[in-house]
């Protein structure tokens, strides 16, 4: 049952020693305005309006957990913050000699926010307050960024992995029917009471070990056909997923396509979708070239002139930048939507700038121009595109008609091309960089009237500027997250989770404005 927070204040109330405080501090700002920012009202959907205890106020609960997000604290040690932390008491407005609660009560605090779909609702707060502070008038243009958020997860060989699944297989049939499970367990070649053990065997000979896999897949194949046998197991809907994650994981690591010879391990370099069977949504990703990471990546959007973030998303790591942008955009209702993002190189490709384009939103970003500064040849972008004549000019004068493409061509995305004819590049003072073969083709994007303008606005000098001095703010933002807040890492295993400790650590950044706001106020 839904319990509110009582505002008389007792003799022993810590709240008395709140002018000991640092004015300009969080514990300041959740003691004076706590409650402007989390009300209980806003979690009345995760409790029984009149039926079970009492419990404990949510609007309580969600302060301790933006406190243990600050502090990167455990649970158990935010608890301990609560009861011997004097400063924890004044931001919370609870006696002196409270003895805090059970470290469990932040876990379900999380699990009723994710059940009900509420992970949001403090930064969603958060941004409402900022707007009645007037932080966001005017703002009409938004910058977007992305970070790495390393999964909480380890990565798995091809043993552990599927022998990891296997287990989550057994322990969702024995939730679902005890005895099935015991049956399936008898059945199994392999113990998997401790699977971060592998079987018994020289692992360092390779024919031994080639062996081993195929009786590790083996296993799991013997596991999942038991499964698919029994109705009422596969109608469960955990045995269901687990099952789909087993058959996904053996489908990756082995060849299956030959039911006589068996599963055969796969060699060499292979692109890996699900590293780990305890967190299967995080990926292998890369920030750059030279920069690689695993887990999820962290998008975020914040206004131009103010420090806000306005939206954040998660995603594997192996996903695009630039293809989150469009999210971004629709996770704001449309009062708050800007006009127009401002982004890196990411963000300035044609099929982002045309998703945005079909949100009536412009981008602001640079283009990815392979081999612009290459001198050895002559880049697309020294010729002259005219898309109302249909025609291409070469640096030279020279000029190729776009032809339309083909039904039966290779470009059947929609990309066109400009041929010059050999007579105009045998002769040419450029044909050895330009044209080496002796013809130039010339490859025009579906939409390159987007990659155009997009040039055209980069060309002007005050836009680029703009873009210049705007879009590196998102960094220090993106700063204070990860390193201030300490979300580089996750600290949960799943995409869900991963993103209730972003947005709960964006709720942190957004108090600085948001604080400054209020002081000015009170001032």
């Amino acid at each position: 049952m839904l319990a509110r927070s009582d505002g008389q204040r007792g003799f022993f109330d810590a709240a008395w020693c709140a002018g000991l405080l640092p004015e300009r501090s969080i514990y300041a700002l959740l003691a004076e305005h706590g409650e402007r920012l989390v009300r209980d009202e806003d979690f009345a959907e995760c409790y029984s309006a009149s039926m079970g205890r009492p419990s404990i106020p949510p609007s309580l609960l969600a302060k301790v957990l933006l406190l243990a997000y600050r502090d990167g604290l455990s649970d158990e040690r935010a608890m301990e913050s609560l009861r011997f932390d004097l400063r924890w008491k004044v931001a919370l407005d609870l006696p002196v000699d409270h003895p805090g609660f059970h470290p469990t009560s932040l876990v379900k605090f999380r699990a009723r926010l994710l059940l009900h779909g509420k992970e949001r609702v403090v930064f969603e707060r958060s941004i409402e307050l900022a707007t009645e502070l007037g932080l966001l008038d005017g703002d009409i243009e938004q910058i977007v960024d992305s970070t790495p958020m390393l999964g909480a997860a380890a990565i798995q060989d091809t043993v552990h992995l599927v022998r990891a699944a296997v287990r989550k297989l057994l322990d969702a049939v024995k939730a679902a029917n005890a005895s099935a499970a015991r049956q399936l367990t008898a059945s199994l070649k392999f113990d998997y009471a401790r699977p971060r053990e592998k079987p018994a065997g020289d692992w360092h000979d390779k024919p031994t070990r080639e062996t081993l896999l195929v009786d590790v897949a083996t296993d799991a194949q013997r596991a999942l056909r038991a499964v698919e046998d029994d109705p009422h197991l596969v109608a469960d809907e955990t045995v269901g997923d687990a099952t789909r994650l087993l058959a996904e994981i053996v489908g990756q690591e082995f060849d299956t396509t030959d039911d006589e010879d068996g599963p055969r391990p796969r060699h060499g370099r292979q692109t890996r979708q699900i590293i780990s069977a305890h967190d299967p949504e995080m990926r292998h990703g890369r920030k750059t070239n030279a920069r690689r990471f695993t887990g999820y990546k962290l998008h975020a959007a914040t206004a131009t002139k103010t420090p806000l973030l306005t939206a954040i998303a998660i995603s594997p790591g192996n996903e695009h930048d630039g293809h989150h942008a469009a999210a971004l955009v629709e996770q704001q209702p449309a009062r708050r939507r800007p006009t127009r993002v401002i982004g890196d190189t990411a963000y300035g490709n044609v099929e982002v700038r045309e998703q945005l384009e079909q949100r009536a939103i412009g981008v602001l970003a640079p283009l990815h121009l392979t081999g612009a500064n290459n001198e050895s040849t002559v880049h697309k972008d020294r010729f002259a595109i005219d898309l109302q004549t249909e025609t291409v000019t070469c640096p030279e004068g020279k000029t190729a008609p776009i032809y339309k493409p083909r039904p039966s061509g290779p470009a059947a995305d929609g990309t066109r091309v400009a041929r010059f004819t050999p007579n105009d590049c045998e002769p040419c003072p450029l044909r050895e960089r330009c044209a080496p073969n002796g013809r130039r083709q010339v490859r025009v994007h579906r939409r390159e009237d987007l990659r155009q303008a997009a040039l055209r606005e980069l060309a002007d000098p005050v836009q680029l500027g703009h873009l210049k001095r705007v879009r590196p703010r998102i960094e220090r933002l993106l700063g204070l997250i990860v390193h201030r807040y300490h979300a580089r890492k996750s600290r949960y295993c799943g995409a869900r989770k991963a993103t209730l400790q972003a947005v709960w650590t964006a709720v942190l950044v957004n108090l600085h404005p948001i604080g400054t706001a209020l002081r000015g106020q009170t001032a």
